[in-house]
C-alpha cells in the first residue's frame, strides 16, 4: 500500500533496494493490477522497477459502477491522475529512481491516463499509450452520443461535470509531448476505442518538431486485446529510452 493505493511492485530481486528506472503502468477498465503482471515481468527483466496501481473502483478498490454512462470511468482516470505524484514521490523520497528516469504506460483506460499525465508532468521521460485514445474529449462525446441515441439517461450538463478533461486532453495540448519518446499501439478493428482517434493524432503530431520521437504501431485487423509479442515490443521500447 502507498497510503490508500494498492500497488504491486515488480523488480528483479537484486535491485530491490537499489536505484532503477521507474515505470508506473496502468490497467484498463474493469481490469486490475494483477491482470498486467505479464507486462510488468517483461519490463522488470529489463532492470526496470514497475509499479502497478489499482485504479479507484477497480481491483482491491472495487465498487459498483454508476448507471450514468462513463461517470465511473472518468472518475477512475481522474483518480489515477491525482495519485500519480503520490506514487512518484514515494520512490523519489526513498532515492530509488535511477537518473530521474520515469516511464508511464497503460492499456485502454490506462493508455488514456498516460496521455493525460503527459500534459501536466514534464518529469515523465517516456510513455506508451496502448489501445487508448489521446483525444479524451472526442471519446467522451462519443459515449454521450451513444447513450443519447439509445435513450439512456445522461445528465444534461455531463460535459461540464467532466470539464476537467479538457485540461488533460493530449489532443488539445500536443505540444506538451515536448520531444519525449511516445509509443502508440492500436488495432484497426478495435470496437471499443476507435483506431482513428489515435492514428489521426499521430499523423498530426509526428510532423511537428515537438513530436519527433512519437512512433505508432498499427495492429492490422487486431481488436481490443494485447498479445505477448506486443508486450515484448513495449518492454524493448522502455528499455531503450530508460536505460
Amino acid at each position: 500500500m502507498i497510503q490508500d493505493i494498492p500497488v504491486l511492485e515488480v523488480v528483479n530481486e537484486e535491485l530491490n533496494d537499489q536505484k532503477a528506472p521507474l515505470i508506473i503502468f496502468y490497467h484498463g477498465w474493469r481490469s486490475s493490477k494483477e491482470l498486467v503482471l505479464t507486462q510488468a515481468r517483461k519490463l522488470a527483466q529489463k532492470n526496470i522497477r514497475v509499479i502497478l496501481p489499482d485504479a479507484i473502483n477497480h481491483g482491491q478498490r472495487h465498487m459498483d459502477i454508476s448507471s450514468i454512462p462513463s461517470l465511473t470511468f472518468w472518475n477512475s482516470i481522474q483518480g489515477n491522475i491525482a495519485e500519480f505524484s503520490l506514487i512518484r514521490n514515494y520512490y523519489e523520497d526513498r532515492d530509488l529512481i535511477k537518473d530521474k528516469k520515469i516511464g508511464v504506460g497503460g492499456y485502454s483506460m490506462g493508455g488514456m491516463t498516460t496521455g493525460a499525465l503527459l500534459t501536466n508532468h514534464p518529469e515523465i521521460t517516456a510513455a506508451a499509450i496502448i489501445m487508448g485514445t489521446p483525444n479524451l474529449s472526442a471519446y467522451a462525446k462519443r459515449v454521450r452520443d451513444y447513450a443519447n441515441q439509445r435513450q439512456i439517461y445522461v445528465p444534461e450538463d455531463m460535459e461540464y461535470i467532466t470539464s476537467w478533461i479538457n485540461k488533460y486532453d493530449l489532443s488539445q495540448h500536443p505540444e506538451s509531448i515536448n520531444h519525449r519518446p511516445l509509443l502508440f499501439w492500436h488495432g484497426t478493428d478495435d470496437q471499443r476505442i476507435p483506431y482513428s482517434q489515435s492514428k489521426d493524432f499521430f499523423d498530426l503530431v509526428h510532423q511537428k518538431d515537438y513530436g519527433d520521437q512519437v512512433s505508432f504501431i498499427t495492429g492490422y485487423k487486431a481488436g481490443h486485446l494485447v498479445e505477448t509479442r506486443l508486450m515484448d515490443k513495449i518492454a524493448n521500447f522502455f528499455e531503450y529510452y530508460l536505460e
